[in-house]
């Protein structure tokens, strides 16, 4: 493993994981819940279906793959960062 993937591993684990799990924690802890839960369960089931179907019917590149999977997975983050977002804007005022 060369230095920039290490890097880049270690940026993942310190900073991002801590944030995704406190953006899904909040974003699952206010508003409709039973809505927010069927939605972000269906997004992180799609990332492991479509990882599975490229696995055993597509088989693309694996470096292509995993791209596709990270920008949806980034998107669905972004998502949820724009309504956990907009819901503490509610709160606020």
């Amino acid at each position: 493993m060369t230095f920039i993937e290490l890097a880049i591993l270690t940026f993942l684990t310190v900073c991002y994981l801590p944030f995704f799990i406190w953006l899904s924690a909040s974003y699952l802890s206010n508003g409709d819940n039973s809505k927010r839960e069927n939605i972000f369960c269906l997004s992180l089931m799609s990332v492991a279906l479509l990882n599975a179907l490229n696995s055993f019917l597509f088989k693309i590149q694996d470096t292509y793959a995993l791209a596709v999977l990270v920008i949806i997975f980034l998107l669905f983050n972004l998502y949820m960062f724009l309504i956990v977002r907009k819901d503490k804007r509610k709160v606020s005022f």
